[in-house]
């Protein structure tokens, strides 16, 4: 994979942020993926006639933690851990066919 330097300025608390991390342009490289593939989700939504709104996203959150918090914590680690997974194994928007 072909790197690029590219410099940005940041607000204080991001740069704070980012001093601690090991890696940081590897936390901001997934943070920049994470959020492109949340922006693609929107698209695909928004194809389907499904509007994204920030309440209809609150309630969502609120009623995954109502089930989080029904659920044994053993079972919550497996699926999240499943979930990363299969996040992490996705191949990036170049290496997929085109549609």
């Amino acid at each position: 994979m072909t790197k690029r330097r590219v410099t940005v300025s940041v607000p204080e608390d991001v740069a704070e942020t980012l001093e601690q991390q090991p890696n940081a342009s590897a936390y901001v490289a997934q943070a920049v993926r994470d959020r492109r593939r949340m922006d693609e989700f929107r698209a695909l939504m928004a194809d389907a006639g499904v509007q994204l709104t920030d309440q209809g996203m609150a309630e969502a959150r609120a009623r995954r933690l109502q089930v989080q918090a029904q659920w044994p914590q053993e079972r919550y680690d497996a699926v999240r851990d499943r979930m990363r997974q299969h996040m992490q194994d996705e191949p990036d928007d170049a290496s997929r066919p085109a549609a």
